[in-house]
């Protein structure tokens, strides 16, 4: 197709043996200018062998994050060019000064000269998204219905950020682009769910976490909450009480609880608020209605030295913290049952109803079947579980503890 002539500014660089310009262009140049490889004759390999499958959801996802999402950004999408060869003109910075003051010398200037420019396309080159293509299909779908939304951003002022690199459309060209696409998502690290829940702005248990942390009146200006990088924490660890994965897993359970306010997005500071009141009421439930937390955080009776010898302390370990917020959740509407009953009931192993199931010689397990079974167990004790699943619930009892002749807890008086 025989477009206008598009001008964008550019800086040239080099890595390896790529060139290539960075450059920004608006949504409506995107939309007119970078094609789904599906509709380049002559790429029908990169169809198959360079590109994910799109799907409408993300798509349509990020088409919203950009219209509804003031704060959005991007990294840069990597455009793959070719058809034809758009035209390089370098800018001069012929005396190298600002307002008459010297600002580079002339190896610098002769840097800057070569580095910045202009790239003009007359049309006849083709574009395709290298890496990003859902990025691309999100502005145009934004860019399609920009009219149709109650944005409060002007979707003609965003620059997205772009890399364009020269593509051959022959057999050695197409290996050529496919490594390139290779090596941008093999060496890309995926964030990890740590540093996810430290950076997010839009997940609310993300938010919520990092409030606890910061803010909760047993864990502001302390060290018992790690930020390390793994889910679990060492059993010998001694100095801290929970991490930063436990937080968020913990509200994640208590999200049941929570009810977004109606047209406000998750992250809103008042849906946030509401969350952090929910969350913050768990903790000093159970702070205030388990002894071995009450004897930890208040009378400093119990170390985390002695809660960790052997591992036997449940209520010390992630799952522990996990599991009285399920329990919290299922009792939230009765929380006086829940605060009468919990204390009767053993957490420390061996002597705990619970032992072999998430607890067996020094050891817990978090394997979900053998929580879920822990769970039911507790429901069963406190006389809260189905009657007519109570034989399903002996024979879950017998194969995760490999006891044939084994019999329920006793039910609590």
């Amino acid at each position: 197709m025989k477009r206008g002539k598009l001008v964008l500014p550019c800086l040239r660089g080099v890595i390896g043996d790529w060139v290539y310009y960075s450059s920004v262009m608006t949504a409506q140049q995107v939309s007119e200018w970078v094609m789904p490889v599906k509709d380049i004759r002559e790429s029908k390999t990169l169809d198959e062998y360079l590109q994910r499958d799109l799907k409408d959801e993300k798509k349509i996802k990020i088409s919203k994050y950009i219209l509804n999402d003031q704060q959005h950004f991007f990294n840069s999408i990597i455009i793959g060019i070719f058809g034809d060869v758009p035209e390089w003109v370098s800018l001069s910075y012929l005396s190298g000064k600002l307002k008459g003051r010297k600002i580079m010398d002339e190896e610098v200037e002769k840097y800057v000269s070569e580095s910045s420019g202009l790239m003009v396309f007359n049309g006849t080159e083709k574009m395709f998204a290298l890496d990003g293509q859902h990025r691309v299909e999100g502005i145009k779908l934004a860019f399609e219905n920009k009219g149709k939304s109650s944005t409060k951003h002007k979707l003609e002022d965003d620059q997205f950020s772009v890399i364009f690199v020269g593509h051959l459309d022959d057999k050695l060209g197409r290996k050529r682009s496919r490594k390139l696409f290779s090596d941008i998502n093999k060496n890309a690290k995926p964030v990890g769910r740590v540093d996810k829940i430290k950076i997010d702005e839009e997940d609310i248990n993300a938010i919520v976490s990092r409030r606890i942390y910061a803010e909760y009146k047993y864990f502001k200006d302390t060290n018992i909450i790690a930020l390390s990088e793994t889910s679990n924490l060492d059993k010998n660890d001694s100095e801290h009480f929970a991490n930063l994965a436990t937080l968020d897993s913990v509200c994640k359970k208590l999200k049941k609880l929570y009810r977004k306010e109606k047209n406000l997005p998750d992250w809103d500071e008042k849906n946030v608020e509401q969350f952090y009141k929910i969350v913050t009421g768990f903790y000093d439930f159970v702070i205030d209605n388990i002894k071995e937390y009450d004897q930890y955080f208040n009378k400093k009776s119990l170390t985390l030295d002695a809660a960790r010898k052997e591992n036997k302390y449940f209520l010390f370990r992630p799952i522990g913290l996990i599991m009285l917020a399920k329990l919290y959740v299922n009792f939230f509407n009765d929380l006086a049952f829940l605060k009468k009953n919990i204390t009767k009931i053993s957490f420390v192993m061996p002597e705990s109803p619970l032992n072999k199931i998430v607890w067996s010689n020094g050891k817990m397990s978090a394997i979900a079947v053998n929580q879920n079974l822990a769970f039911d167990l507790i429901l069963y004790m406190f006389n809260k579980y189905p009657k007519n699943k109570t034989e399903d619930l002996l024979n879950r009892y017998k194969t995760i503890t490999k006891q044939e002749k084994v019999k329920l807890p006793e039910k609590l008086k």
